[in-house]
């Protein structure tokens, strides 16, 4: 009688030791986006600024963004989420979107240890979610913004439609006020403050906060 045997794990997918196809996973991975960015020369800052935030998720970063009003400010926080072209930063007391285009440098601070960051670790799996994911992917992912989140860039006209009605401190080129958001366009957001509603153009945010407990 012949006996069939099956393994239980999956052959491994490079002969290389795993420590060196990570390192070399993250070369390739750098040259890729080396190429993008030559090609694409407009969307160069764009790709590298993702890429770092992307490496640095729940980590804290040092930010030097664009600010007409106030001159060139220093942020210091931690990389909550990142979009295909903004990135969101949380401080203790404070949420800031920052649009990659206002963003003058990103780097971490010195005094930080480099952990490398893990996408996998950042969701906890349970069985009924997984099983949501596996045969209603489109419709499960669509009704939580942290699977958005994970498994897609979103722009940042798309993020914040999530943010609508709510009351944010918007800065632009000309202004910073506290007001509360009432539409999302494909040109810019509309706001109101203190009865009076003002638009601004996507190219003159330079950053949107809000309160993270009040």
């Amino acid at each position: 009688m012949m006996v069939s045997v099956t393994s239980n794990f999956s052959s491994s997918s490079s002969p290389l030791p795993l420590h060196e196809l990570k390192v070399l996973q993250e070369y390739i991975h750098q040259q890729n986006i080396q190429i993008i960015g030559n090609v694409n020369p407009k969307r160069r800052k764009d790709i590298m600024l993702s890429q770092f935030f992307k490496t640095h998720k729940t980590q804290t970063v040092k930010v030097i963004r664009k600010s007409s009003l106030l001159g060139d400010q220093e942020l210091i926080a931690k990389t909550e989420a990142v979009g295909r072209d903004f990135v969101i930063l949380t401080t203790l007391l404070r949420r800031y979107w920052l649009p990659f285009q206002a963003i003058v440098s990103a780097e971490q601070p010195f005094d930080q240890a480099n952990v490398p960051h893990q996408p996998h670790q950042q969701v906890v799996y349970d069985d009924e979610l997984k099983q949501k994911i596996m045969l209603c992917f489109g419709k499960t992912v669509g009704q939580k913004e942290f699977l958005k989140q994970q498994f897609f860039d979103q722009t940042f006209a798309g993020h914040l439609k999530v943010l609508l009605n709510n009351r944010l401190t918007v800065e632009t080129d000309t202004q910073r006020e506290k007001v509360k958001l009432t539409e999302v366009g494909t040109k810019g957001i509309t706001m109101l403050h203190q009865g009076k509603e003002s638009f601004a153009p996507w190219k003159d945010i330079v950053s949107i906060e809000k309160q993270r407990f009040s």
